[in-house]
């Protein structure tokens, strides 16, 4: 039941401060991080703890076998459905009217939602809910002991993972056998990819999300892997680069370089600090060794429920990281036609600064 009820109990907070009696939770994140599964379209919590869950048929029974918390509803069209179904509604918009029962509509939240939901639901309750997105979206930011356990169990399978891909470098292995060997791993630990892992060999690596292909790896050549497993719901996100054989003076300033400024921005990272200044740490980094201008991307971004989540680290984010943050720091220097190097940690935030969370060692020399 662990982190969900916790979960359900801070958003009860949420709509006492908000004078509301119900929220209608949109979004398979969304609805995961309150009921422990994304089978549903939508979860009803109400104002005394109750969370009524409202599936399609054909994710009824995934529902009900997931969740950790709430009753399971169905809505269908069909006259005849099977016995274990509790239909209440033929559609999705009126089972959430039933369930709601006698709650006015702007004494409902909506989170999640799309607009074309907010448009048909407003139509058919009589108002339009009130959007409590921005609170929830902290909610989920702000991690409790159980989340954070569950990551860092992505992590240890993510760490196995990078292992085995560095283990399995060798001169004419192709980075599609890499992948092969990662999403391998993943599965058989009982865990799922987070994403499709990023393999990439000398200038192909360039590309800051390259696809694994055909390419086989030479001596000289730079590797870039990014890998992460989902373990329990919870995302993990990490790379290394490393060098196959004898480096040049040039690969070996871009390493270092990378490192700098990954290790300025952890330096950098505490709660309350805006997202930019943390980005700003890194930047500054790179461009006192005149690599600034091949950084390409955002410094970093949350992880959890989903492998980008909210905080975003970059040149214009100025919100504040707040303590419960976990998020990834992620320089890199892409060189077209030649090398790219990223160097990517998860940390969690606290009031005086930052807890590692990735062990994995950053030495990027392999003969």
């Amino acid at each position: 039941m662990e982190p969900f009820k916790n979960h359900v109990e801070r958003l009860l907070r949420v709509l006492t401060n908000r004078g509301l009696q119900a929220a209608l939770i949109y979004s398979s994140p969304n609805i995961f991080y309150f009921t422990g599964t994304d089978a549903p379209s939508v979860s009803i919590i109400l104002e005394n703890g109750e969370v009524l869950l409202v599936a399609s048929r054909l994710e009824y029974l995934r529902a009900v076998e997931e969740r950790a918390v709430g009753d399971v509803y169905a809505f269908s069209s069909q006259e005849e459905v099977a016995e274990y179904e509790r239909v209440v509604e033929r559609d999705l918009y009126g089972a959430v009217k039933k369930l709601l029962g006698s709650i006015p509509p702007e004494k409902v939240g909506i989170a999640g939602a799309s607009p074309d939901v907010k448009k048909r639901l407003a139509e058919k309750l009589g108002a339009e809910p009130l959007d409590i997105t921005r609170e929830v979206l902290n909610l989920r930011r702000q991690k409790d002991s159980a989340e954070i356990s569950r990551i860092r169990e992505s992590i240890r399978v993510a760490e196995l993972a990078m292992r085995k891909a560095l283990d399995t470098l060798d001169k004419g292995v192709r980075e599609v056998d890499i992948a092969v060997e990662v999403l391998s791993l993943i599965l058989k630990s009982g865990a799922q990819p987070s994403f499709d892992p990023i393999i990439a060999f000398g200038d192909h690596a360039a590309q800051p999300h390259a696809k694994p292909t055909q390419r086989e790896l030479r001596e000289g050549d730079v590797v870039k892997i990014d890998l992460g497993a989902k373990v329990n719901g919870y995302c993990s996100d990490m790379t290394r680069s490393v060098i196959f054989g004898k480096p040049s003076q040039k690969q070996e300033r871009v390493f270092r370089a990378v490192i700098k400024a990954l290790e300025k921005s952890i330096e950098s990272l505490q709660a309350g600090k805006a997202a930019k200044e943390v980005y700003s740490a890194a930047f500054k980094a790179l461009k006192e060794e005149g690599l600034h201008i091949y950084f390409n991307h955002g410094l970093g971004h949350g992880v959890g429920i989903e492998i980008h989540e909210e905080p975003y680290l970059n040149s214009e984010n100025e919100s504040p990281l707040l303590v419960g943050d976990i998020v990834t720091i992620e320089p890199g220097v892409y060189m077209a036609g030649y090398l790219g190097v990223r160097i990517e940690d998860m940390l969690y935030v606290r009031e005086d600064g930052a807890e590692l969370l990735t062990y994995f060692p950053r030495d990027y020399l392999v003969m």
